[in-house]
């Protein structure tokens, strides 16, 4: 146990759905909209203290969840559903420990969750693994954003020994024993990054590829947009 240990107290979340500009060709699937899962939880210390961490991840069920026999609707339904089941159980946890150590500990159960949607919503096939984990991912994120906000520092600052006790030989290979995650990421955010520009199957490369203007004022083809926005990756 650490004294830095946390325990969740509640847990809330919403969604926010986003029409595209224009579609865009991914998996195979033309996709003209976005639904975002947005979550706040608030955790507790060992000494009472409160912080709340916000995670917001959209649903991507096109990829997640790719079906020939379920719908864009109801592959995203089942992610939704999975959703409330995944919320209340943060809720209902008792655990307490680094969010590493929570999300270990719930993550068996969210698989368990995930068949129980299948099966009530009688589901031609059933939710992937990939498609729980994208589900669950803002639940964890919210819980690294509370813990940092209780350590007060940035979350990637708390992943080494002084703040979880388990090392990645426990959670993932006997390999990496004695490791922790601090060896592994950046402490401090890049000062500067390259911006990608995501191609769809349906992007018009070239002017003369603009079918149907949009006609908003925005670059309509990639070499506009690579123009316009200086564009390197």
């Amino acid at each position: 146990m650490k004294a830095t240990d946390i325990r969740i107290r509640d847990v809330s979340f919403s969604y926010e759905d986003y029409a595209y500009r224009s579609p865009i060709k991914f998996g195979g699937v033309a996709l003209d909209r976005a639904t975002l899962l947005n979550v706040t939880v608030t955790v507790e210390s060992r000494a009472g203290k409160i912080a709340s961490g916000f995670g917001s991840m959209p649903l991507g069920n096109v990829w997640s969840f790719p079906s020939r026999r379920l719908s864009y609707e109801q592959t995203l339904q089942a992610m939704r559903e999975l959703a409330s089941r995944i919320a209340s159980a943060n809720v209902d946890c008792l655990e307490s420990g680094h969010p590493i150590e929570l999300t270990h500990h719930l993550e068996p159960l969210y698989f368990r969750l995930a068949d129980q949607v299948t099966a009530q919503l009688s589901l031609a096939e059933p939710i992937p693994q990939l498609c729980t984990l994208v589900v669950a991912s803002p639940f964890d994120a919210a819980l690294h954003d509370a813990f940092g906000k209780m350590n007060d520092r940035n979350c990637f600052q708390t992943l080494g020994a002084d703040f979880i006790g388990p090392d990645l030989g426990h959670f993932l290979s006997s390999d990496l024993t004695g490791e922790y995650l601090d060896r592994y990421v950046l402490p401090q955010p890049k000062e500067r990054m390259p911006l990608y520009h995501l191609v769809g199957a349906l992007d018009p490369l070239t002017p003369q590829d603009v079918m149907q203007p949009i006609g908003d004022g925005l670059p309509e083809s990639l070499g506009e947009w690579i123009r316009a926005d200086g564009l390197t990756h």
